[in-house]
């Protein structure tokens, strides 16, 4: 595992545009709560946020519709399509600023999560990914450190 730590939020979200694809390729399955625990400042971040928040109560009332009574939170555990542009940008504005954002691969298998701040994830993935993000990052302009756990 290795955590990435960027300069600031932005350099964050500069960060996690280049992992989106990384976590897609990988055939991860990315959830996001939707919920804050300051207020975002990024009218973008916000945009995404409503987007995001649209989509999964669309998603809860056609489950609701098929006869599920499994009665749950819609926005929490919400699942990206991180094949799909415009969910992946939502992703890279909004994983550093919710209360929480997880990929998962295989059974049990979790291989990115965030740890409470808008400048620091941890990533599990082959040595080659990490490095590759490192300078993907780096060249999108992010200014970012990575480090080994432990």
């Amino acid at each position: 595992m290795h955590y990435f730590e960027a300069a600031s939020a932005r350099d964050m979200e500069l960060f996690l545009q280049q992992l989106a694809p990384e976590l897609d390729a990988a055939g991860a399955r990315t959830l996001l709560d939707l919920y804050t625990d300051e207020p975002m400042d990024a009218p973008r971040a916000q945009d995404a946020l409503q987007a995001m928040s649209a989509i999964a109560e669309q998603a809860s009332s056609s489950t609701r519709r098929r006869g599920s009574s499994r009665s749950r939170d819609p926005l929490m555990g919400v699942e990206v399509d991180l094949h799909d542009p415009v969910q992946a940008g939502h992703f890279a504005l909004l994983a550093h600023r919710v209360i929480n954002a997880e990929a998962w691969c295989g059974e049990g298998r979790q291989v990115f999560g965030t740890v409470e701040s808008p400048t620091r994830v941890w990533v599990e993935l082959p040595r080659e990914v990490v490095e590759k993000l490192l300078d993907d990052g780096r060249r999108a302009g992010a200014s970012l450190t990575v480090r080994p756990a432990g």
